[in-house]
């Protein structure tokens, strides 16, 4: 799954020359937490409600609020942004563009295409990736499953589920939380009543459990 399926496609911007009063209204007019900063169609930076926070006067208490609104009036985005931020494009991978996240502590990547900003993919984006590869905006039953960590083991279990003409919708593994030659795996399918599947599961020797879900 790749960043053009998640990202916010043409994203509000400014120019370098555009003030921090008018960049922090744009931030709160629309509800957002970062500009991207462009040249033209260039991507030259990208600024934060962080950013201008950390550019405000230290002691706002001495300053009246026109007086601290005339201050970031005066100063321009190019004085603050984030200069040549990290970029993906709209083909990276989710999960690459996440450790590049988690590596550098950053809350967003700018999209570029062909030189050109497309778009821009945040934490919050990410979250929706995982709630919806995980299954959890659609009502069904997780099954989960402890597994031998080896080919076949699977498709074992699949053809259960088959079996029971139930659709499914994730399925995500991980090797956390189980002993060493085994893996825990999550398959969500379009069943309120698993139990029948688990009872199945449970005869061929797959330890596993049930439990419906339905998303509010």
């Amino acid at each position: 799954m790749n960043v053009s399926a998640y990202m916010t496609k043409d994203p509000i911007t400014v120019t370098k020359y555009t003030n921090i009063y008018d960049a922090r209204k744009i931030m709160a007019d629309h509800n957002i937490r970062r500009l991207p900063v462009i040249d033209g169609d260039r991507l030259i930076g990208i600024v934060s409600k962080t950013d201008i926070l950390e550019a405000s006067p230290p002691d706002l208490s001495e300053h009246s609020i026109h007086e601290f609104n005339y201050i970031l009036s005066r100063m321009i985005v190019s004085e603050i942004m984030t200069k040549h931020p990290l970029t993906v494009t709209p083909d990276t991978p989710i999960e690459f563009a996440a450790k590049l996240m988690r590596k550098y502590k950053i809350a967003s990547l700018p999209v570029i295409d062909e030189g050109k900003l497309v778009g821009i993919i945040t934490e919050s984006d990410l979250f929706d990736a995982f709630i919806e590869i995980m299954g959890g905006n659609v009502k069904g039953s997780k099954l989960i499953l402890t597994l031998e960590d080896k080919p076949g083991s699977l498709a074992n279990a699949t053809h259960i589920i088959s079996r029971h003409n139930a659709n499914i919708i994730s399925v995500v593994s991980t090797r956390r939380g189980v002993k060493e030659g085994e893996s825990l795996t999550s398959i969500k399918i379009d069943k309120e009543d698993a139990s029948e599947i688990v009872e199945e599961l449970k005869e061929i020797g797959i330890a596993a459990y049930a439990r419906f879900e339905n998303p509010v």
